[in-house]
């Protein structure tokens, strides 16, 4: 059992990387959910790979190409701000995608914008993700804080998708 001098104890006793540690699994649960259901539902709709195939492309070409766009912000900016603006537009796209599947309004061609925007917007929030726990935490707990943000990814990686599969299997 954790004694009150445990390292991570320490770090999650600040309620800041506490906060964060949070809305980052929150957040990292939600990508895992984007990252399986997006082409799940592109495969139901089209039955068509290349249209698999052209959604991942719109979803992955600019996070790449905007990370670094989304770097020098955050390094200009709050990386706080930058993280938080990027999750609202990704809880709104999300809310808007799952609006459009409920009411059976959907179309192929929303879902290539929904992976392009999806993708631009993560390329501003995982740079200024990854620049935040320092400045919250500072480098004496560094190793620990980030050893708890690595294994909440690495948990949401492999529970997200278990999480979503039930989801798909069940609606």
């Amino acid at each position: 059992m954790a004694t009150s001098n445990s390292p991570i104890q320490k770090i999650l006793h600040n309620r800041n990387f506490r906060l964060l540690w949070i809305g980052q699994g929150a957040s990292l649960l939600g990508d895992q959910f984007e990252l399986i259901a997006a082409p799940w539902l592109v495969l139901k709709l089209t039955h068509d790979p290349l249209a698999l195939g052209f959604v991942l492309a719109l979803s992955s070409i600019p996070r790449a190409l905007f990370m670094l766009v989304g770097g020098a912000i955050t390094d200009r900016f709050s990386a706080r701000n930058v993280m938080l603006i990027s999750d609202i537009l990704r809880l709104g796209l999300t809310a808007i995608m799952a609006f459009l599947i409920f009411t059976g309004t959907i179309q192929t061609w929303v879902l290539y914008v929904f992976a392009f925007l999806f993708g631009l917007v993560s390329g501003f929030f995982n740079p200024a993700s990854s620049s935040i726990v320092p400045y919250i935490i500072g480098k004496k707990h560094l190793s620990t804080g980030n050893s708890l943000i690595q294994g909440t990814a690495q948990m949401t990686s492999f529970t997200g998708p278990v999480l979503v599969g039930g989801l798909i299997a069940l609606f």
